[in-house]
């Protein structure tokens, strides 16, 4: 989410969308994802022209650059991004993105051990100053190893959920979580749930 104002994501939150569970990701699986979060998909938005048209509804002090920016790259299939719109609020908007990225996930106690150890490292050089990893471990999400991580957020006053999972073919599928510290007893439940959802096609 490096790089997207929260002006922008809040405007995201703000737009109507009509609730569903099972969602097609343009990335090769299905997810259920719960009602009170927004989707914003490349599916979601051919299918709902107001996504993307950004129609004249004041949405506060959004940089509509940044806006313009954000839903070309979903519409082009290089991000998808999920919003609560029961946590979020004027501070912050709680929010999932997907993507995909060439590599593998650490799967070998070694290498699980080696990855976490340089985590602290790899969060400070990307967001400028030293980054707390709460949690840095393995897991299994179905039949599929995970690589899962959980650190504070780079926007002071959130925290950051990710799982990596491998792909067969040789792609890692990466799903992250933002949210203020005070929704984290709220949204992780339901981030766990959206990630053990996903079945690849």
């Amino acid at each position: 989410m490096r790089g997207f104002s929260i002006s922008t994501v809040m405007a995201l939150v703000l737009v109507s969308a009509a609730g569903a569970k099972e969602y097609r990701s343009s990335f090769g699986f299905t997810i259920n994802v719960p009602d009170n979060w927004l989707v914003l998909t490349k599916q979601a938005i051919a299918e709902n022209a107001a996504l993307a048209s950004a129609p004249d509804t004041k949405v506060g002090s959004i940089n509509p650059d940044v806006l313009k920016e954000l839903k070309a790259k979903v519409e082009s299939g290089s991000i998808e991004m999920f919003f609560d719109r029961t946590t979020s609020d004027a501070t912050f908007a709680d929010n999932i993105n997907v993507l995909v990225k060439h590599g593998q996930a650490p799967a070998s106690p070694d290498r699980v051990r080696q990855t976490c150890d340089a985590y602290p490292g790899l969060l400070a050089r990307y967001a400028g100053r030293t980054l707390g990893v709460e949690r840095c471990e393995s897991r299994e999400i179905g039949d599929s190893k995970a690589f899962y991580v959980e650190y504070e957020g780079v926007v002071a006053g959130t925290v950051t959920m990710q799982y990596q999972i491998s792909r067969p073919d040789n792609q890692l599928l990466l799903v992250t979580a933002t949210c203020k510290r005070g929704s984290v007893e709220k949204v992780r439940p339901e981030f766990e749930d959206i990630v053990r959802s996903i079945r690849m096609s």
